[in-house]
Protein backbone atom coordinates (compact mmCIF):
# COMPACT_ATOMS: atom_id res chain seq x y z
CA UNK A 1 0.00 0.00 0.00
CA UNK A 2 1.09 3.69 -0.75
CA UNK A 3 -0.36 6.63 -0.28
CA UNK A 4 -0.28 8.84 -3.23
CA UNK A 5 -1.71 12.07 -2.21
CA UNK A 6 -3.34 13.12 0.63
CA UNK A 7 -4.60 16.28 1.88
CA UNK A 8 -2.42 19.44 3.35
CA UNK A 9 -0.87 19.85 6.89
CA UNK A 10 -3.48 22.56 6.61
CA UNK A 11 -6.51 22.82 4.88
CA UNK A 12 -9.90 24.62 4.01
CA UNK A 13 -12.83 22.07 3.33
CA UNK A 14 -13.97 23.15 0.31
CA UNK A 15 -10.51 22.96 -0.98
CA UNK A 16 -9.36 19.77 0.56
CA UNK A 17 -7.37 17.66 -1.71
CA UNK A 18 -8.41 13.96 -2.20
CA UNK A 19 -7.05 11.17 -0.72
CA UNK A 20 -5.14 8.74 -3.71
CA UNK A 21 -4.38 5.28 -2.17
CA UNK A 22 -2.28 2.93 -4.24
CA UNK A 23 -3.59 -0.70 -3.16
CA UNK A 24 -4.43 -4.09 -4.18
CA UNK A 25 -6.08 -5.32 -0.78
CA UNK A 26 -9.12 -3.38 0.29
CA UNK A 27 -8.39 -0.58 3.00
CA UNK A 28 -10.05 0.45 6.37
CA UNK A 29 -10.01 4.40 6.49
CA UNK A 30 -11.26 6.45 9.49
CA UNK A 31 -11.51 9.78 10.83
CA UNK A 32 -10.84 10.85 14.35
CA UNK A 33 -12.18 14.24 15.79
CA UNK A 34 -12.75 15.72 18.96
CA UNK A 35 -11.79 12.56 20.92
CA UNK A 36 -13.85 9.99 18.88
CA UNK A 37 -14.41 8.38 15.58
CA UNK A 38 -16.64 10.23 13.71
CA UNK A 39 -16.10 8.25 9.71
CA UNK A 40 -15.23 4.30 9.62
CA UNK A 41 -15.43 3.18 6.41
CA UNK A 42 -14.11 0.03 3.73
CA UNK A 43 -12.70 0.86 0.62
CA UNK A 44 -11.85 -1.66 -2.36
CA UNK A 45 -9.63 -0.87 -4.78
CA UNK A 46 -10.82 0.00 -8.41
CA UNK A 47 -9.75 -1.32 -11.80
CA UNK A 48 -6.07 0.26 -11.82
CA UNK A 49 -5.63 -0.91 -8.00
CA UNK A 50 -6.48 2.98 -6.70
CA UNK A 51 -8.60 4.26 -4.07
CA UNK A 52 -9.51 7.92 -4.37
CA UNK A 53 -11.66 9.53 -1.03
CA UNK A 54 -13.67 12.18 -2.83
CA UNK A 55 -14.79 15.73 -1.04
CA UNK A 56 -13.15 14.12 2.77
CA UNK A 57 -13.08 18.40 3.29
CA UNK A 58 -17.07 18.22 2.82
CA UNK A 59 -17.53 15.86 5.02
CA UNK A 60 -15.32 17.15 7.73
CA UNK A 61 -17.28 20.81 7.25
CA UNK A 62 -20.67 18.89 9.17
CA UNK A 63 -18.03 18.83 12.17
CA UNK A 64 -17.55 22.71 11.84
CA UNK A 65 -19.49 25.72 12.27
CA UNK A 66 -19.09 29.43 13.31
CA UNK A 67 -20.56 31.46 16.30
CA UNK A 68 -21.99 35.12 16.41
CA UNK A 69 -18.95 37.98 17.98
CA UNK A 70 -20.01 37.81 22.17
CA UNK A 71 -18.03 40.98 23.56
CA UNK A 72 -14.77 42.43 21.96
CA UNK A 73 -13.61 38.77 21.26
CA UNK A 74 -15.09 35.80 20.26
CA UNK A 75 -13.40 32.12 20.54
CA UNK A 76 -14.71 30.23 17.18
CA UNK A 77 -13.88 26.84 18.79
CA UNK A 78 -15.93 25.28 16.55
CA UNK A 79 -14.69 26.70 13.37
CA UNK A 80 -11.13 24.76 13.04
CA UNK A 81 -10.25 21.93 14.55
CA UNK A 82 -7.62 18.95 13.81
CA UNK A 83 -8.95 15.76 12.17
CA UNK A 84 -6.83 12.16 11.80
CA UNK A 85 -6.73 10.36 9.43
CA UNK A 86 -6.51 6.31 9.65
CA UNK A 87 -5.88 3.70 7.37
CA UNK A 88 -6.40 -0.38 8.61
CA UNK A 89 -6.09 1.35 12.62
CA UNK A 90 -2.58 3.28 11.43
CA UNK A 91 -2.61 6.77 11.86
CA UNK A 92 -1.40 8.63 8.36
CA UNK A 93 -1.53 12.02 8.55
CA UNK A 94 -3.55 15.10 11.51
CA UNK A 95 -5.18 18.01 9.59
CA UNK A 96 -6.07 21.02 10.59
CA UNK A 97 -9.17 22.10 9.14
CA UNK A 98 -10.86 25.24 8.46
CA UNK A 99 -14.36 25.35 7.69
CA UNK A 100 -15.46 27.36 3.52
CA UNK A 101 -18.46 26.92 2.48
CA UNK A 102 -17.45 27.64 -1.03
CA UNK A 103 -13.88 27.18 -2.78
CA UNK A 104 -11.86 30.01 -1.97
CA UNK A 105 -8.47 30.99 -3.51
CA UNK A 106 -6.87 31.64 -0.29
CA UNK A 107 -3.86 29.60 0.70
CA UNK A 108 -4.64 27.34 3.53
CA UNK A 109 -1.08 27.50 4.74
CA UNK A 110 -1.18 31.46 5.51
CA UNK A 111 -5.14 32.28 4.92
CA UNK A 112 -4.58 35.56 6.79
CA UNK A 113 -8.28 37.45 7.62
CA UNK A 114 -10.87 35.03 7.05
CA UNK A 115 -12.67 37.27 4.73
CA UNK A 116 -13.33 37.82 1.09
CA UNK A 117 -12.09 41.78 1.44
CA UNK A 118 -8.86 43.57 2.06
CA UNK A 119 -10.96 47.02 2.74
CA UNK A 120 -14.23 48.22 2.86
CA UNK A 121 -15.96 51.05 4.36
CA UNK A 122 -17.78 51.53 7.48
CA UNK A 123 -19.58 54.32 9.30
CA UNK A 124 -19.20 55.69 12.92
CA UNK A 125 -22.14 53.80 14.34
CA UNK A 126 -21.78 50.69 12.49
CA UNK A 127 -20.96 47.21 13.89
CA UNK A 128 -17.44 45.25 12.15
CA UNK A 129 -15.89 42.08 12.92
CA UNK A 130 -12.45 40.48 12.08
CA UNK A 131 -11.93 36.56 11.70
CA UNK A 132 -8.30 35.01 11.51
CA UNK A 133 -6.61 32.06 12.75
CA UNK A 134 -4.10 32.98 15.71
CA UNK A 135 -1.45 31.23 17.18
CA UNK A 136 -0.56 31.44 20.38
CA UNK A 137 1.21 34.97 21.17
CA UNK A 138 0.36 36.32 17.98
CA UNK A 139 -1.03 39.98 18.24
CA UNK A 140 -3.24 42.15 16.28
CA UNK A 141 -2.65 45.71 16.35
CA UNK A 142 -4.66 48.61 15.10
CA UNK A 143 -3.15 51.92 13.16
CA UNK A 144 -5.20 54.86 12.57
CA UNK A 145 -5.15 57.37 10.30
CA UNK A 146 -6.64 61.34 10.59
CA UNK A 147 -7.38 63.38 7.92
CA UNK A 148 -4.54 65.63 8.58
CA UNK A 149 -2.45 62.90 8.02
CA UNK A 150 -1.27 61.66 11.55
CA UNK A 151 -0.55 57.92 12.48
CA UNK A 152 -0.73 56.37 15.68
CA UNK A 153 -0.75 52.21 16.62
CA UNK A 154 -2.03 49.97 19.46
CA UNK A 155 -2.47 46.85 20.49
CA UNK A 156 -6.08 45.31 19.81
CA UNK A 157 -5.79 41.81 21.02
CA UNK A 158 -2.76 39.25 22.38
CA UNK A 159 -3.51 35.28 21.70
CA UNK A 160 -2.84 33.28 24.80
CA UNK A 161 -4.71 29.99 24.04
CA UNK A 162 -3.66 27.52 21.69
CA UNK A 163 -4.12 28.14 17.74
CA UNK A 164 -7.47 28.76 16.72
CA UNK A 165 -9.69 31.04 14.83
CA UNK A 166 -10.54 34.12 17.15
CA UNK A 167 -13.34 36.78 15.84
CA UNK A 168 -12.52 40.42 17.41
CA UNK A 169 -14.65 43.26 17.54
CA UNK A 170 -13.61 46.36 15.16
CA UNK A 171 -16.10 48.19 15.35
CA UNK A 172 -15.45 51.88 15.13
CA UNK A 173 -16.91 53.01 18.10
CA UNK A 174 -14.13 50.17 20.00
CA UNK A 175 -11.16 51.71 18.27
CA UNK A 176 -12.22 55.44 18.58
CA UNK A 177 -12.30 54.80 21.87
CA UNK A 178 -8.59 53.45 22.38
CA UNK A 179 -7.53 56.95 20.80
CA UNK A 180 -9.64 59.11 23.04
CA UNK A 181 -7.45 62.52 21.74
CA UNK A 182 -8.46 61.37 17.83
CA UNK A 183 -11.67 62.71 16.89
CA UNK A 184 -10.91 62.53 13.10
CA UNK A 185 -9.96 59.37 12.16
CA UNK A 186 -10.27 58.98 8.24
CA UNK A 187 -9.11 55.65 8.43
CA UNK A 188 -7.90 52.32 10.21
CA UNK A 189 -6.35 48.94 9.55
CA UNK A 190 -6.00 45.69 11.59
CA UNK A 191 -3.13 44.06 11.13
CA UNK A 192 -1.97 40.55 12.03
CA UNK A 193 1.92 39.59 10.80
CA UNK A 194 1.85 40.59 7.51
CA UNK A 195 -1.84 40.55 6.66
CA UNK A 196 -3.98 43.91 6.87
CA UNK A 197 -7.87 45.00 6.40
CA UNK A 198 -8.93 48.77 5.99
CA UNK A 199 -11.52 50.10 6.93
CA UNK A 200 -12.18 53.64 5.23
CA UNK A 201 -15.06 55.86 7.78
CA UNK A 202 -17.56 57.80 5.90
CA UNK A 203 -19.15 60.06 8.86
CA UNK A 204 -21.86 61.46 5.99
CA UNK A 205 -25.10 61.71 7.03
CA UNK A 206 -27.44 59.06 5.91
CA UNK A 207 -31.71 59.35 6.17
CA UNK A 208 -31.85 55.78 5.98
CA UNK A 209 -29.32 53.71 7.77
CA UNK A 210 -29.30 49.96 8.42
CA UNK A 211 -27.00 47.29 9.48
CA UNK A 212 -26.91 43.88 8.17
CA UNK A 213 -24.74 40.66 9.92
CA UNK A 214 -23.97 37.48 8.29
CA UNK A 215 -21.66 34.41 8.51
CA UNK A 216 -19.55 34.26 5.36
CA UNK A 217 -18.00 32.01 3.43
CA UNK A 218 -16.03 31.00 6.44
CA UNK A 219 -19.12 30.83 8.33
CA UNK A 220 -17.30 33.91 10.34
CA UNK A 221 -19.50 37.27 11.11
CA UNK A 222 -19.65 40.55 9.03
CA UNK A 223 -21.71 43.15 8.49
CA UNK A 224 -22.93 45.50 5.81
CA UNK A 225 -24.89 48.73 5.97
CA UNK A 226 -27.24 50.17 3.44
CA UNK A 227 -28.11 53.84 3.06
CA UNK A 228 -31.02 53.27 0.45
CA UNK A 229 -34.62 53.15 1.00
CA UNK A 230 -36.27 50.37 2.42
CA UNK A 231 -39.79 49.67 1.99
CA UNK A 232 -42.28 46.78 3.37
CA UNK A 233 -45.06 44.83 1.12
CA UNK A 234 -46.98 43.72 3.60
CA UNK A 235 -48.63 40.05 2.99
CA UNK A 236 -49.91 37.20 5.38
CA UNK A 237 -50.41 33.34 5.15
CA UNK A 238 -53.56 33.33 7.22
CA UNK A 239 -56.22 30.90 7.52
CA UNK A 240 -59.94 31.72 6.86
CA UNK A 241 -62.79 29.52 8.08
CA UNK A 242 -66.83 30.74 8.84
CA UNK A 243 -67.89 30.35 12.09
CA UNK A 244 -71.79 31.00 12.97
CA UNK A 245 -71.90 31.70 9.04
CA UNK A 246 -69.86 34.82 9.56
CA UNK A 247 -65.98 34.26 7.59
CA UNK A 248 -62.99 35.05 10.04
CA UNK A 249 -59.68 35.01 9.70
CA UNK A 250 -57.71 32.37 11.95
CA UNK A 251 -53.96 31.33 12.75
CA UNK A 252 -52.87 34.73 11.47
CA UNK A 253 -49.15 34.40 9.75
CA UNK A 254 -47.72 38.01 8.70
CA UNK A 255 -45.15 37.15 5.73
CA UNK A 256 -43.93 41.03 4.68
CA UNK A 257 -41.53 41.26 2.31
CA UNK A 258 -39.24 44.09 2.68
CA UNK A 259 -36.72 45.28 -0.05
CA UNK A 260 -33.62 47.70 0.77
CA UNK A 261 -31.30 49.51 -1.76
CA UNK A 262 -27.22 49.48 -0.54
CA UNK A 263 -26.91 53.09 -1.27
CA UNK A 264 -23.95 54.46 -2.44
CA UNK A 265 -20.79 52.23 -2.95
CA UNK A 266 -17.63 53.13 -2.92
CA UNK A 267 -15.53 50.00 -3.38
CA UNK A 268 -15.62 47.63 -6.32
CA UNK A 269 -14.88 44.54 -3.22
CA UNK A 270 -17.95 45.50 -1.81
CA UNK A 271 -19.40 43.19 -4.40
CA UNK A 272 -17.66 40.38 -2.98
CA UNK A 273 -19.16 41.08 0.70
CA UNK A 274 -22.59 41.09 -1.23
CA UNK A 275 -22.21 38.11 -2.84
CA UNK A 276 -21.14 36.59 0.61
CA UNK A 277 -24.37 37.71 2.08
CA UNK A 278 -26.60 36.82 -0.59
CA UNK A 279 -25.30 33.38 -0.31
CA UNK A 280 -25.16 33.10 3.28
CA UNK A 281 -26.91 30.61 5.71
CA UNK A 282 -27.89 33.18 8.61
CA UNK A 283 -28.30 36.92 8.51
CA UNK A 284 -29.86 39.06 10.63
CA UNK A 285 -30.67 43.49 10.74
CA UNK A 286 -29.93 45.58 13.69
CA UNK A 287 -32.80 47.33 14.75
CA UNK A 288 -33.24 49.10 18.17
CA UNK A 289 -30.30 47.61 20.23
CA UNK A 290 -31.41 43.88 19.25
CA UNK A 291 -29.91 41.77 16.25
CA UNK A 292 -33.01 39.88 14.66
CA UNK A 293 -32.61 36.98 12.32
CA UNK A 294 -33.67 37.27 8.36
CA UNK A 295 -34.32 35.07 4.96
CA UNK A 296 -33.12 37.17 2.49
CA UNK A 297 -35.09 35.90 -0.43
CA UNK A 298 -34.60 38.12 -3.51
CA UNK A 299 -31.03 39.47 -4.73
CA UNK A 300 -31.13 41.78 -7.00
CA UNK A 301 -27.70 42.82 -8.53
CA UNK A 302 -25.27 42.89 -11.57
CA UNK A 303 -21.89 42.94 -11.69
CA UNK A 304 -20.24 44.57 -15.16
CA UNK A 305 -16.83 41.95 -14.40
CA UNK A 306 -13.18 43.69 -15.61
CA UNK A 307 -15.33 47.01 -16.02
CA UNK A 308 -15.18 50.22 -13.50
CA UNK A 309 -19.17 50.48 -13.45
CA UNK A 310 -20.65 49.99 -10.14
CA UNK A 311 -24.02 49.58 -9.18
CA UNK A 312 -26.71 49.47 -6.28
CA UNK A 313 -27.31 46.19 -4.50
CA UNK A 314 -31.11 45.59 -3.90
CA UNK A 315 -32.32 42.44 -2.25
CA UNK A 316 -35.98 41.03 -0.73
CA UNK A 317 -35.75 39.75 2.77
CA UNK A 318 -38.14 38.73 5.48
CA UNK A 319 -38.08 38.00 9.29
CA UNK A 320 -37.21 34.90 10.03
CA UNK A 321 -39.93 34.45 12.76
CA UNK A 322 -42.93 35.86 12.06
CA UNK A 323 -43.59 37.42 15.50
CA UNK A 324 -41.10 39.81 14.03
CA UNK A 325 -43.14 41.47 11.34
CA UNK A 326 -44.52 44.29 13.88
CA UNK A 327 -40.35 45.02 14.80
CA UNK A 328 -39.12 47.65 12.06
CA UNK A 329 -40.30 50.98 11.13
CA UNK A 330 -40.16 52.10 8.20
Amino acid sequence: MNVIQRPEAQSFCATMRDYIIDTDSTIKFAVSYGGGLILEEEYTPDKNFKVHIRKLGKFCENALWGVWCAGETSYQNDAAGTFTFLINDVVDMQCFVMFSRLATKKEAAAPGWLSEAREKVTRPNAFEYISGVFETGQKAIVTVRTFDNAVSSADLYTHAGSKGVVTVDVSPGVIFAKFPNLDNIASYSIIKSSDAYKFFVDKSDYIDFFVFRFKNVYDMPETLCTVGLMTVKPANTSENAYMYGVERVFAIKPNDEYTVNSGVFFLPTDYKLWHNMMNTQEAQIYFDGTWYPIVISKPNYERELRRGVIKNVEFTFRMADPDHNNIIDL
